[in-house]
């Protein structure tokens, strides 16, 4: 052999081997990405364009293998919540980038796959290549980009690529210009151009917004006559003696119940106050330094509020005597909440108490003598939660019960299920929870489903979990304790890919035993029909809907439906059963032979009447096991047309969750529509009780925004209930709704006349976790908004009564008490139990003569400020002189320092041009 021979040429020195394991870790852990956003507006509504950035840090050159076939390269797996090229994607298998040396291909659902072709060009150690793509829409938040990519070759362990792991998120470039924070900018068939109008809010915007909850002539530390004293705002409070005061924390007192009817309430009292309970009637010889209940009727102090839930509080301080009078426990129950509510802290830190419970802070104040008369104005005050996305522990359940419990809520609506994730142990079909609770690297789905959401490969910890009955009776009892109904919902036919999976799972281990009678009993689809390549829910996941042509279908909602009737049966008695309804993709069902045989046999008229037979199926089957019914809008609405007749409906009642209303798109008049036709409807409007979306418009704050830029305390506590449409305040673009907008609005087709507002029976929010993957980002995301939903439901302000020319001032005075009550007491009660909560943060600005002056949304929040770029803080307590530095950081904090809003730059030099936007 020549020497010559012997010599490696250049083309075999660049050829890339097969990765074993330790090669692929070390590329793992060395390999870093960036992910931009470069432009949502050019693409219109349709398309944005995105870069991915891959630089090596590794020895290891990272390339094409040119020994291996296409399907055996190096891949990197990664969640996306827009669907990658959708000019080809899902349609087509795959697609290839040919100028960036890629194919992405769409695994499922928020699933893609990255890998090379032959073209890819080699990075070796600090090389990097940029791969554009485009998107479907536009991402226009660093909460839209989803965690832990992972690197993957067929016969490895999957690893997470160390640069994008975890909530820091550092690997997403900045959202610094307007094409990448801005949504949209498309015209119209009718030539109207539609553009995102929103910035984000500077500090000195944000100081203007914040100027309702303030006052210029004094200290916002100094505002302590301007409080509510009990949230939610009672019927009625007279305050009789001020300067005249009872301290029920102080020695002697007791608590007194005559007979075993109030015993649970006065129990709850002692345990959150330490207060003796005594039980037996009243010595009225001897009545000081007791706290009483007695069971009598409390008329309702307005005939339109709740009687059934009504109570008095009386406290009398010169006999050193409180009197709890209600007809009903829960009437008992609210008022004990008031009277905690009257005993919270205000001003004092409550950050050294060690209390477990909402209702129990250190620091008490004392109760002037004075008289509650109060009732709810809805029945339902509800909160629902979502724990099929992104998994929550059982304790965050827990304090959420607790907290809504402080504020008189009562609805508990328990998301149980979902297409990335089924919670909820049912013996006798353990593939439910032991495929369908966790996400990990299994493409076929067989042991788990796929790592939806960011969760990443493995499949423990992030997006997995599951309540055991017993888990899930654990947080009956304490609602029930705390006389809040769990209503579960189990979600169908759509977004059902969980369970849809789980049974295909069963049926197969049950072929391979030869058991087909079994295997087939709960089947949710076809087992030899392939999932239908077009027909993809809103969330891109294919095979995610029950099959309504199949009896299994409904045999698996009959077992389902008997098996939480047993979980409920010795705690709190199962009611309702609510079976979802949403986003269903009918393309599905158009080529299963099971459908098609049920419209030839005459059963069905058509395949458009498919859904409306499922929802009478499974409401029948309710109506069987003596339940109510519950659903979503769109479950008895469908598209876009008159609502199900309600006569078809045996159930007592069937109560429908109303949450599609974005204004210029039609819906909004689904509630009445609803209400008409003699359903019980449930206020949960995607504009004002979403709480997965942001709290302001900005592309660093957490959230979705499909029906609204953000969704502030604020906005929730303007809600008006009685008349939807005078909530329409923006359209999706941010731009104002005028006179003339709202004219077409109410004489367009949709237009419908509330006659049955009897049937509006309360409010929801909601909270969705695709988003939500931790348990300060879980709460979070909740609190406060969930304060200012429960005055809402409660309490019916006066200004809400008050045409819209001349409701402004009344709205904006309530607000500045709401939100100073928020910032110097009930803030702190949340502290006091470590449960998170949302710091907006501060307005600031300089005034012509240099000082900075702070404001918070929440008065009573601390501010700091810094001028050494956030090496050390200081405390804002007033305008301070710092006209001699050129950039300003200012946060807001919790009052225990524990948590802080984010931080943000007050320019020196921009200031008076960010005065004029904020004017």
């Amino acid at each position: 052999m020549s020497e010559s021979d012997s010599t490696p040429s250049l083309e075999d020195k660049n050829k890339i081997p097969l990765y074993n394991q330790e090669q692929l870790d070390t590329l793992a852990s060395t390999l870093y990405i960036k992910y931009q956003v470069e432009d949502n507006l050019t693409g219109g509504m349709n398309l944005y364009s995105v870069s991915i950035t891959l630089t090596n840090h590794s020895s290891l050159t990272l390339g094409f293998c040119a020994g291996c076939s296409t399907s055996n390269q190096w891949s990197i797996y990664f969640s996306h919540l827009r669907m990658v090229e959708p000019n080809f994607l899902p349609m087509d298998p795959c697609v290839d980038l040919e100028y960036s040396g890629v194919r992405f291909s769409h695994v499922n659902g928020s699933i893609f796959k990255l890998s090379p072709l032959k073209s890819f060009q080699p990075l070796k150690c600090g090389e990097s290549t940029k791969i554009k793509f485009n998107a479907q829409h536009y991402s226009a938040s660093r909460s839209d980009i989803l965690p832990n990519w992972y690197l993957h070759i067929d016969g490895t362990e999957p690893r997470l690529i160390k640069s994008t792991e975890g909530e820091s998120l550092d690997f997403i470039g900045p959202f610094d210009t307007p094409k990448r924070y801005k949504r949209f900018d498309y015209t119209l068939t009718s030539g109207r151009r539609r553009y995102d109008i929103y910035q984000p809010f500077t500090p000195e915007v944000r100081f203007h917004r914040y100027l309702l909850a303030s006052s210029s002539s004094s200290s916002q530390k100094d505002t302590q006559c301007e409080l509510k004293p009990v949230i939610p705002t009672p019927h009625t409070i007279v305050i009789k003696d001020k300067s005249n005061c009872v301290d029920i924390f102080s020695e002697g007192w007791r608590i007194c119940f005559p007979d075993s009817f109030f015993h649970r309430e006065a129990e709850y009292l002692s345990e959150k106050t330490g207060i003796l309970l005594e039980k037996g009637r009243l010595d009225s010889r001897n009545p000081e330094k007791v706290i009483a209940f007695t069971q009598e009727k409390v008329s309702s102090p307005d005939p339109a509020l709740i009687e059934s839930e009504a109570y008095r509080l009386e406290v009398d301080t010169t006999k050193q005597f409180v009197q709890i009078s209600a007809s009903t426990r829960a009437g008992a129950f609210y008022a004990v909440q008031t009277l905690l509510s009257l005993t919270s802290p205000q001003s004092s830190s409550s950050k050294n108490s060690s209390s477990p419970t909402i209702s129990s802070c250190g620091n008490r104040l004392t109760i002037p003598s004075c008289t509650v008369h109060d009732a709810p104005r809805y029945s339902y005050r509800g909160m629902h939660v979502d724990i099929s996305r992104n998994f929550q522990e059982k304790r965050e359940i827990l304090q959420l019960l607790d907290l809504m419990a402080a504020y008189k809520m009562n609805k508990f609506h328990f998301h149980l299920t979902d297409d990335e994730g089924w919670r909820l142990e049912i013996p006798g079909l353990e593939e439910l929870t032991e495929v369908g609770s966790k996400r990990g690297h299994d493409l076929e789905e067989n042991t788990c489903l796929l790592p939806l959401l960011g969760s990443g490969p493995f499949p423990h910890g992030l997006g997995c979990g599951y309540y055991s009955v017993e888990d899930y009776k654990e947080i009956l009892r304490h609602a029930n304790e705390l006389h809040i109904e769990v209503i579960p919902e189990i979600d169908m036919p759509g977004h059902s890919h969980a369970a849809v999976r789980a049974m295909k799972v069963r049926y197969d281990r049950l072929m391979a035993k030869n058991k087909r009678k079994e295997a087939k009993q709960y089947l949710l689809s076809e087992p030899d029909l392939p999932a239908h390549s077009y027909a993809f829910s809103v969330q891109m996941l294919a095979d995610n809907s029950m099959n309504p042509g199949l009896e299994s279908t409904y045999a698996f909602v009959d077992k389902v439906i008997k098996e939480l009737k047993e979980m409920h049966q010795e705690i709190q008695p199962l009611r309702v059963f609510h079976l979802g309804g949403d986003e269903v993709p009918y393309e599905a069902w158009d080529e299963s032979p099971a459908c098609l045989a049920l419209v030839d046999s005459k059963k069905v008229d058509s395949m458009e009447d498919l859904m409306e037979y499922f929802v009478l199926r499974v409401a029948q089957q309710a109506y069987k096991h003596g339940l109510e019914l519950g659903a979503w809008q769109d479950g008895i609405v469908v598209n876009k047309s008159e609502p199900y007749r309600r006569s078809k409906f045996a159930n007592s009642k069937v109560s429908v969750y109303f949450w599609r209303n974005v204004w210029e798109k039609g819906q909004a008049y689904d509630a009445h529509k609803l209400a008409n036709e003699g359903y019980e409807v449930i206020l949960a409007p995607g504009t004002h009780f979403y709480f997965d979306h942001p709290h302001e418009p900005d592309p660093e704050e957490r959230g979705l925004f499909w029906a609204c830029r953000f969704v502030d305390t604020h906005k929730v506590f303007n809600f008006m209930p009685t008349n939807i449409m005078a909530n329409a305040d923006v359209k999706l673009t941010g731009e104002k709704l005028t006179k003339a907008d709202l004219k077409a609005i109410t004489e367009s087709e949709d237009y419908t006349q509330l006659k049955k507002p009897e049937n509006i029976k309360g409010l929801q929010g909601q909270i969705w976790t695709e988003l939500v993957r931790t348990r300060q980002q879980f709460h979070e995301m909740i609190c406060p908004r969930l304060i200012a939903l429960a005055e809402r439901a409660w309490h019916c302000a006066s200004w809400e009564k008050q045409v819209a020319d001349k409701r402004g001032k009344a709205q904006d005075e309530d607000w500045a008490k709401f939100a100073m009550t928020l910032g110097h007491k009930e803030l702190k009660r949340m502290e006091a139990v470590d449960i998170p909560y949302h710091i907006p943060p501060p307005g600031a600005r300089l005034s012509g003569d240099g000082h900075l002056e702070m404001l918070s949304c929440y008065p009573g929040l601390p501010l700091h400020y810094s001028v050494d770029q956030g090496n050390t803080w200081k405390v804002y307590e007033s305008p301070v002189g710092l006209e001699a530095y050129h950039e300003i950081l200012v946060r807001a904090s919790s009052h225990n320092g524990r948590y802080h809003s984010r931080i943000t730059k007050v320019d020196v030099k921009t200031y008076a041009e960010s005065d004029e936007q904020g004017s």
